[in-house]
């Protein structure tokens, strides 16, 4: 896996999240969001580049809570704490490599949020 990272923000750890796949044709571009943007991440996975994009805004005050549950039961929903940048950028990365194995073992990619959310928390050791 190759990760190009434009941001100054320790992203030291990706690699030993996923050792046990085959990362070897994976690029990670970790960014800064556009200054006037008012979203605090953000992320993107190609799947047929073998790409993951991921944005940190600059101007994001720690910790974040991320929020996991079905967008249509909000008694589902489950707030976490990304307690520095490290840990947002840990949580976007995994969320979309989420999505890349599904994409690469053939499974549908559309509507499968939750499931990346969950994949992320249990790697991070939020849930089990």
């Amino acid at each position: 896996m190759k990760i190009v990272n434009d941001t100054g923000i320790d992203a030291g750890k990706l690699n030993e999240f996923v050792k046990e796949h085959d990362t070897s044709n994976l690029l990670v571009l970790i960014k800064h969001t556009r200054k006037s943007s008012k979203i605090p991440y953000g992320g993107v996975c190609y799947y047929r580049d073998n790409r993951i994009r991921i944005s940190i805004n600059p101007k994001n005050r720690y910790p974040i809570k991320i929020r996991v549950g079905s967008p249509f039961d909000k008694n589902s929903w489950n707030y976490y704490p990304m307690k520095s940048a490290n840990d947002l950028i840990n949580f976007v990365f995994l969320h979309e490599f989420s999505h890349y194995l599904d994409y690469r073992n053939g499974i549908p990619v559309r509507c499968k949020q939750t499931k990346a959310d969950k994949f992320a928390l249990r790697k991070m050791g939020f849930i089990q």
